[in-house]
């Protein structure tokens, strides 16, 4: 028995016993043994699996420091998967950031936006001519937009103009400005653009598309792109979709930024940190809807050809149709729908319709709607501010006899008045109920 428990014998001879026989020779019951050897084994996964959310965990603090704010799960799942060649799903990140109190910089609702007053559509000078196709190719469709940051407590606020390729999503030309004009803004930007990119943009039928700021309707900013040959179009008014990759864009930096740029004290600091977040997200930052590469290196791989990465997010290129097919479709369909678009164009202009299809009279009828629904719905204003104005008059008479009544009273009635309760037992300012909703 003694030569059994020996531990070199037991090795040797382990094969030649079940299970069972091994388990009653030591008086140990089965389900003992197989009990413990599952909590062994839980332990040993769970021990593996804390050492990989580890190593994810340093990861994703190296991607906030990389990025200078704290991206989406997304964003995470994709730069984990190209900087450190891990695979975590979207589930586990998510969790992962909730155990780490990461919250994601989400654009947050623009108090200001919608608060804007527009003209006739007719009254503009320029049209809506791109429609939305924003994605008809590589330096086809320019958009434009300004934006603003406050800093030094929101006692100040710099300005933003950029244009940007709406097909690669780079910012071509951008300046910061305190001032918020054509010369100290919009200008400058347009020169940085025509000076950095001016060769790319030899194509006819460029369009450079914006919102209807007064800077951009500005005769100085048409006489310029009409000299430059490019197609000026606007958004419809008060319609931010027309311009919405702009839009979103300008959302996402924001929530990046907003932050950091409230900690800054004077101009200079706020324009480096809008550069420098600029440039590191057209030079490092992969995007998913760019086949997981930067802006620069998305350009760059559409007029060349050549993909700077041998898989996508861990998947072998292989398995998947090659990103110079999907481009190639994409143009393609998006160069019919400016066919079409432009075909649909000439027959209205030939047939005297205006450009949006509708007949002149129609469009002066549905203005006529318009001013009735506006006229009505001041009226009926009128009539409730008259009410209002009434029942006020008579308030303020109320408040001004219990003002009156109080200068006049007894000393004991004034002590009296002090404790709130008091107040019910004088009919006098019986006024306080009628001020209800007023604070």
């Amino acid at each position: 028995m003694q030569s059994f428990l020996d531990g070199h014998y037991y090795r040797e001879h382990i094969n030649d016993f079940s299970i069972e026989t091994v388990c009653k020779m030591f008086h140990v019951s089965t389900s003992g043994y197989y009990s413990w050897l599952g909590k062994t084994r839980d332990i040993a996964s769970r021990k593996a699996k804390e050492e990989r959310d580890r190593i994810v965990k340093d990861c994703m603090l190296k991607i906030v420091k990389n990025r200078h704010y704290v991206p989406g799960k997304r964003t995470f799942k994709l730069d984990l998967e190209r900087s450190f060649e891990l695979q975590v799903s979207l589930r586990r990140i998510r969790s992962l950031m909730k155990e780490m109190n990461l919250v994601a910089n989400v654009p947050k609702k623009d108090p200001y936006k919608h608060q804007a007053t527009h003209d006739h559509e007719y009254a503009a000078p320029a049209e809506n001519l791109l429609n939305r196709r924003f994605y008809i190719g590589p330096r086809k469709v320019i958009l434009t937009d300004i934006t603003y940051m406050p800093f030094a407590f929101g006692q100040e606020v710099a300005y933003h103009c950029e244009f940007r390729d709406a097909f690669t999503k780079e910012p071509l030309g951008w300046k910061n400005s305190m001032k918020m004009t054509v010369e100290d803004l919009v200008r400058p930007a347009y020169n940085m653009m025509m000076e950095n990119h001016g060769s790319e943009l030899h194509d006819p039928d460029i369009y450079i598309h914006s919102d209807q700021g007064s800077q951009y309707l500005s005769t100085t900013i048409q006489q310029l792109l009409k000299d430059d040959e490019f197609i000026q179009s606007v958004s419809g008014r008060g319609n931010s979709w027309d311009n919405s990759p702009m839009e979103s864009f300008f959302a996402t930096m924001k929530s990046a930024l907003l932050g950091i740029v409230a900690m800054a004290m004077d101009f200079q600091t706020v324009s480096d940190l809008i550069d420098g977040y600029l440039i590191q997200y057209n030079e490092k930052d992969a995007q998913y809807d760019l086949a997981g590469l930067s802006p620069k290196e998305f350009y760059a791989y559409i007029t060349t050809g050549v993909y700077p990465l041998d898989s996508y997010f861990g998947v072998d290129a292989k398995r998947l149709v090659s990103p110079a097919e999907l481009v190639e479709q994409r143009r393609k369909r998006a160069k019919e729908a400016a066919e079409k678009a432009r075909k649909r164009a000439a027959e209205k202009k030939a047939s005297g319709m205006s450009y949006t299809g509708k007949e002149p009279d129609k469009v002066i009828l549905r203005d006529i709607r318009i001013i009735e629904r506006e006229q009505k719905k001041w009226n009926k204003t009128k009539k409730t501010a008259e009410l209002q104005c009434s029942f006020l008059d008579k308030l303020l008479a109320k408040a001004e006899a219990a003002l009156q009544f109080v200068s006049n009273a007894s000393q004991q009635v004034k002590i009296d008045l002090l404790d709130r309760q008091s107040w019910k037992k004088y009919t006098q300012l019986n006024y306080i109920y009628d001020m209800k909703g007023m604070f």
